[in-house]
């Protein structure tokens, strides 16, 4: 008898699920909203494992030129050198 019973039961909820609309409903915009506070937290999860952000020094750092820059400058200061040297004897 039990065991009819839980045969009708089985039966039951398989007309049940086959009878009723399939699936549930969702809010799309709901579901994205959770996706991406689940995805957020993950994120913030994995930094914290990481050891979170490096810092960042805050005084302002000296500008580096590029070194074609700076053997431009250089150039540049040598000539100027030499223009005043010949300068001086052409006087």
């Amino acid at each position: 008898m039990q065991d009819i019973t839980e045969q009708q039961d089985v039966a039951r909820e398989i007309s049940d699920a086959i009878s009723g609309p399939f699936g549930e409903t969702f809010d799309e915009d709901e579901l994205l909203a959770e996706l991406e506070e689940l995805e957020q937290e993950e994120l913030e999860e994995n930094m914290k494992r990481m050891g979170g952000l490096p810092s960042v020094p805050s005084s302002k750092l000296p500008s580096a030129r590029p070194s074609s820059q700076r053997a431009t400058t250089k150039k540049r200061v040598e000539d100027e050198d030499d223009m005043r040297t010949l300068a001086s004897w052409a006087v």
